[in-house]
């Protein structure tokens, strides 16, 4: 007899109705390690637990919550009572949980700190071996899967933020078995075939604790402490910590923040190159203002300075001009006087400097003559005039009193 086909619902309806009506599948009690812990918005928890072989997911109600002592983590061993409930839109089944009872830690949890620890004596994660970062790489390598959205969306998060830097892909597995072999491998071989890599990316996206596991792996932890080129982990998301985040020369919460650290945003480059020019331009122009009303100020001080000394120039000037026609001889001839000198020009102001014999020229206020000295008298001085330089009169002896 021909099997007649049935639907997927109806499957899915059947075996919903199969297992909630078997009454072990209704009173369950299941032990395992929490893994992929999430407190959703509405107060619900969403979680599985693992064995190392196999998962169960679990969903447990807000209002079981306050029953327990302490918040569920990932690691944790737990005890949980529940039923057996089927989703059939998506074909898949989960724990209702009823009851929690936390038993320890977890097995992952703890073969994660003894690695840690061992890895941390040895030194795997010594700040003084960490190496820097090229501020601006030319060529940078990713070590993740082929597939998904980590390698599409560091790549897409490079090219955006810098279009000119090289991409090279090492695709491998992220999770499985084989896996952790693979991502060393591809770390070594980026290494030694590869050198004008100055980036190397390693990493994958969000997953649960036993998806994450390769990279908490000893093999992997060690290509990347060995790796000659610096190293960037981008391991799950923000809360995700694993060993080689720690042996990484840096530790990005996500693979796009590990894009974003590998390189300069050239478009954020440009805009704060233009606001330093821009900055650098406004600086200029004010400190040639600054310098140009200085000098103008510098100016006007040394014009008003200059101005004041050529007023005091002139007046001292004139005060001096004043005084030399105060005293200037013509002006002792006005008065009535006159002047009595050398036939070289010399002023005679004693009379016993005339020499008996010699001729001297008398300035008066109207004309000059030239007189020959006789003798001194007391009182009196005697001379013969021998020219008159006024009325031409000649060789014409006269005395002249008191000159």
């Amino acid at each position: 007899m021909a099997l007649k086909p049935i639907g997927v619902s109806q499957l899915n309806d059947y075996l919903s109705r199969v297992i909630g009506s078997d009454p072990i599948m209704s009173n369950v009690l299941i032990k395992g390690e929490a893994s992929g812990v999430k407190y959703h918005y509405t107060g619900h928890v969403y979680f599985s637990l693992v064995d190392g072989a196999s998962k169960l997911n679990c969903f447990l109600h807000k209002d079981s919550l306050s029953e327990l002592n302490s918040a569920i983590s990932d690691g944790m061993q737990l005890v949980c009572s529940g039923r057996i409930t089927v989703y059939k839109a998506g074909g898949s089944y989960s724990l209702y949980v009823k009851s929690v009872e936390i038993a320890g830690e977890g097995d992952l949890a703890a073969a994660f700190v003894r690695m840690r620890d061992r890895l941390m004596e040895e030194g795997l994660f010594d700040p003084a071996h960490k190496k820097k970062l090229p501020v601006f790489p030319r060529n940078i390598g990713v070590v993740t899967a082929s597939t998904g959205a980590a390698v599409k969306d560091i790549i897409k998060t490079l090219k955006s933020r810098n279009d000119v830097c090289g991409i090279k892909i090492f695709p491998c597995r992220v999770q499985g078995n084989g896996a952790a072999e693979e991502i060393a491998d591809r770390i070594r071989f980026a290494n030694e075939k590869y050198r004008e890599l100055e980036i190397l990316i390693v990493g994958r996206g969000g997953g649960s604790a036993e998806d994450l596991w390769p990279f908490n792996e000893e093999i992997v932890a060690r290509a990347v402490y060995e790796s000659e080129i610096p190293v960037i982990s981008a391991v799950g998301h923000e809360t995700d910590f694993s060993i080689s985040d720690m042996a990484a020369d840096v530790r990005a919460a996500t693979p796009t923040a590990a894009a974003q650290i590998a390189v300069p945003d050239t478009g954020e480059l440009a805009e704060n190159m233009a606001h330093i020019v821009s900055a650098m331009k406004r600086q200029i122009e004010n400190t040639f203002m600054f310098n140009k009303m200085k000098a103008e100020n510098c100016i006007s001080q040394v014009g008003n300075l200059l101005e004041k000394k050529v007023i005091q120039s002139k007046n001292s000037l004139e005060h001096c001009r004043l005084l030399l026609e105060e005293n200037h001889p013509f002006r002792v001839l006005e008065k009535g006087y006159s002047v009595v000198e050398t036939e070289t020009g010399r002023v005679i102001s004693d009379s016993s400097d005339l020499i008996p014999g010699a001729d001297y020229r008398i300035i008066f206020k109207r004309g000059k003559g030239v007189f020959r000295f006789i003798r001194q008298e007391s009182g009196n001085t005697v001379s013969e005039r021998r020219e008159n330089a006024t009325k031409g009169c000649t060789d014409e002896k006269k005395h002249v009193d008191k000159l």
